[in-house]
């Protein structure tokens, strides 16, 4: 049986040594998915294609990224010509892809920034700076590295992220300083750090649907690594 082919949307950025736009990949999130079974591949970021890309693929992954828009709904029209083209590009792609996917029903992951943009097309929105509301939020940035937990999250009780994991509470990692303090009306949290912030979200009227904060891809936990295996079984069967 062949493996579920999953599409990974890329990061870019402009390179000033070459000049060149440059699409990448953290490696550890293909790891992931490949320990887990599936066959990852990039998306680049074409809105015209994002047909083509579902006729083919059985589940979809939006990444994370180093940069996101500072502003609730990702893309301010009013400022929009302030920001870096290839971002404005590539938010634009994956909320047009969140949506497609989310109506054909596909295997859907969000992950760090692909959590925030999941949370947007679920109709939520996001907080630019979570320190600018409550200063001692500033721990979900200045933590520790990717491979290290830097505080637990509380999971939701009946929810799908907790049939999946098993557990209430898991160990995590956390550096942004973006963040969710409410789930999209679409949506609901499936997990939460203690001082409140969104960590999880997933929606049950969905095959499977759902994104996190942290990166589960470093494995802090073996919940992080059930995640994985659960979208990639989910993108096997459909």
């Amino acid at each position: 049986m062949r493996r579920p082919l999953i599409g990974v949307t890329a990061d870019v950025e402009l390179r000033s040594d070459a000049r060149q736009l440059h699409y990448f990949a953290n490696q550890a999130m293909m790891a992931a998915l490949s320990s887990a079974g599936a066959l990852p591949v990039m998306l680049p970021h074409e809105v015209e294609l994002i047909d083509d890309y579902l006729g083919v693929l059985d589940g979809v992954l939006i990444s994370g990224g180093g940069y996101q828009f500072p502003h609730p709904q990702l893309i301010d029209p009013a400022t929009v010509d302030q920001e870096p083209a290839e971002k404005v590009a590539r938010t634009r792609f994956e909320l047009a892809l969140v949506q497609r996917v989310t109506e054909r029903d596909l295997p859907l992951l969000g992950i760090c920034g692909g959590f925030q943009v999941m949370n947007v097309a679920a109709g939520g929105t996001i907080v630019p700076s979570l320190t600018s509301v409550r200063p001692e939020w500033h721990m979900h940035r200045d933590a520790a590295p990717y491979e290290e937990a830097a505080h637990e999250v509380i999971v939701t009780p009946g929810s799908r992220f907790r049939e999946i994991v098993g557990r209430d509470r898991l160990p995590v990692n956390s550096l942004h300083s973006q963040g969710v303090i409410e789930a999209g009306v679409e949506a609901s949290a499936a997990a939460l750090a203690p001082d409140g912030i969104v960590e999880a979200i997933e929606r049950r009227d969905r095959y499977f649907w759902m994104a996190t904060q942290w990166h589960p891809e470093f494995h802090i936990s073996e919940a992080d690594r059930c995640l994985f295996n659960a979208f990639v079984a989910a993108a096997a069967a459909r």
